[in-house]
């Protein structure tokens, strides 16, 4: 119970440094965070649009920051990275929601605000994305706007490794406005997408021939029996347990000497049509017996 109790107090701590530094944060474009405990203290990474707003003059205000996390939530020795979003702000969900709410908060009318957000997102290579902006939007009552485009995912795991969700306020007159959105990354691979791939066919060509010759170098009869008289394929007849009938399913395939079918193993003697392994290996050893 008390690992259970470690793993919950863990995570909300996790919850409220990550509040805190979105409301110590406002206005640089806050785009996420990750905490990872090193053996020298505790790293916080985060991804702001703006570093030179949370660095502050001199570092003056990411040392505030850090010594505010260090009394209010206890963490062992903070070292806090600044990590900047860059070209990639616009495919960062948290990031466009904040600016999203920022733009609500100036006066556009969220229609305009939100068919621009989504098509800044698009353009820059998302596969899809959702925006949903809740609260008074025309009048006294509460209702919902939704702008996509694009592939979306709702639910389960797939949504979770696919989908980049970001949330954030808009603080007008009216009330508050929340504002959600929902980016599916560029370049994922949903469970029901299939890759085909197309063998070159003028490579297959040039192996093919290749191939053929040195299975018939393998294949080749010994000199000797070349220079024996057993070109006639009626022999076959005289081998035990081997009729005439199967000197015809020979001569039907094209087989018309001994040599050819000394040149065969017994896989290539049954793809004759009517000719099974069983009867392939008791002509490969009679004919032996024959020739050799």
């Amino acid at each position: 119970m008390a690992g259970e109790r470690k793993f919950i107090r863990e995570s909300t701590n996790r919850i409220l440094i990550k509040e805190f530094l979105i409301r110590e944060v406002e206005g640089a474009g806050f785009g996420g965070m990750t905490i990872q405990r090193t053996p020298m203290g505790t790293r916080i990474n985060i991804i702001v649009e703006r570093p030179g707003m949370v660095i502050g003059k001199g570092g003056s205000k990411i040392k505030d920051i850090t010594s505010q996390i260090k009394d209010r939530f206890h963490v062992d020795n903070p070292q806090i990275e600044i990590q900047e979003a860059g070209s990639h702000a616009a495919l960062n969900a948290q990031i466009m929601a904040e600016k999203l709410a920022e733009a609500l908060e100036r006066g556009w009318h969220f229609r305009r605000a939100g068919h621009s957000t989504v098509r800044r997102i698009m353009s820059a290579g998302a596969r899809g994305c959702q925006i949903v902006i809740a609260g008074k939007l025309t009048g006294a009552r509460h209702r919902t706007e939704k702008f996509s485009e694009g592939h979306i995912k709702y639910c389960g795991e797939t949504a979770k490794q696919v989908m980049d969700r970001g949330f954030a306020e808009a603080k007008l007159k009216a009330g508050v406005l929340g504002v959600k959105v929902g980016i599916m990354k560029p370049g994922v691979r949903l469970p029901d997408e299939i890759l085909i791939k197309v063998l070159d066919k003028k490579k297959e060509e040039k192996t093919k021939p290749i191939k053929e010759e040195r299975q018939v170098e393998k294949k080749e009869a010994p000199k000797e029996v070349q220079d024996k008289k057993s070109d006639d394929i009626n022999r076959l007849a005289e081998l035990p347990g081997i009729g005439p009938s199967i000197v015809k399913k020979f001569k039907k395939a094209g087989v018309t000497s001994l040599d050819e079918v000394y040149a065969m193993n017994a896989e290539d003697l049954s793809s004759i049509d009517g000719i099974g392994m069983k009867t392939a290996e008791i002509i490969i050893r009679e004919l032996r017996k024959i020739l050799e």
